[in-house]
């Protein structure tokens, strides 16, 4: 899923320190292309009624649970479709050293549960009593949205957007960066000359 250009950060750099509004410029073009996937990943979460029967209801209240990373999320629409977001900043290096800008992400645990449901081949955590309780919720999940991509770069809301528009996306990007470098270096030589 990821797309590597270099030398963006460094034309960044430059940019600012010459030619801000170039810089803003690239960042509109490129959040405009961008959003494409983020509008259509958030079309592809379940609604409230579509999700298995017990998920759609809360366990408990956030309130009364004294730490609710321990409890499995319940799945709340409207919340997870709003966590579907997208930034421009760089987020934090990841385990094989990469850091992406410019990027769609899932900051809700419902929805990166409904994101990557079935990814792997068990489950990690067994703590159901029902022991069908992983395949019952991978199969009901996939009936609701199909995982598209390769590997671990595989999923049913972002990266199957992003499989479906990346055609169109990485063309808009690339050019958008194309254009602002070949725009920043004819000003940059106009005035090196005058």
């Amino acid at each position: 899923m990821p797309v590597v250009v270099n030398g963006v950060k460094q034309l960044q750099k430059a940019m600012r320190d010459v030619e801000p509004e170039l810089n803003k410029q690239m960042s509109k073009d490129i959040k405009t292309a961008m959003l494409i996937v983020r509008d259509k990943a958030r079309g592809y979460l379940p609604r409230q009624n579509e999700v298995l029967s017990g998920w759609g209801k809360p366990t408990a209240s956030i309130e009364t649970i004294k730490d609710p990373k321990k409890l499995f999320p319940p799945y709340d629409y409207a919340f997870a479709k709003g966590k579907v977001q997208y930034s421009a900043g760089q987020n934090k290096r990841n385990d094989k050293g990469f850091k992406a800008s410019f990027y769609v992400y899932n900051n809700s645990r419902s929805g990166a549960i409904f994101e990557t449901a079935g990814r792997l081949n068990k489950p990690r955590y067994d703590r159901s009593l029902n022991p069908n309780a992983p395949a019952q919720f991978n199969a009901a999940a996939e009936m609701l949205s199909s995982m598209k991509g390769q590997g671990m770069q595989k999923g049913r809301v972002i990266y199957r957007a992003w499989d479906e528009t990346k055609g169109k996306v990485i063309p808009a990007v690339v050019g958008a960066i194309n254009t602002v470098a070949t725009d920043f270096n004819n000003k940059t030589q106009i005035r090196k000359a005058a």
